[in-house]
């Protein structure tokens, strides 16, 4: 999340209305899950910037959460796979971070 604030700041690469997204799997799918969110200020923060949070359904039902345990703003897809693909057919460029 850190990486994303930085370069929704940094003025070469993004600008205002650019579309942004944040795609979580696996164990990142806790960041967006109410009773496992670290840190919700920096969630909040993307919200406020307009970033999508896109979260893996495979990944909350490996977990026995269900989508509506999400924090506000953070939505789910059928698979953090399949977003990533689309997002990138559709155009977006693809940051991987730990």
């Amino acid at each position: 999340m850190v990486n994303i604030l930085n370069m929704l700041n940094d003025e070469s690469v993004y600008t205002v209305g650019d579309d942004v997204a944040v795609v979580a799997n696996g164990a990142g799918v806790r960041m967006f899950v109410e009773a496992t969110a670290s840190n919700r200020e920096m969630v909040d923060a993307l919200r406020e910037w307009g970033v999508s949070l896109l979260v893996c359904e495979n990944a909350l039902h490996g977990m026995g959460v269900s989508d509506d345990k999400l924090l506000p703003g953070a939505e789910s897809v059928p698979s953090g796979s399949g977003a990533l693909a689309r997002l990138q057919d559709e155009g977006y460029g693809y940051i991987k971070a730990p």
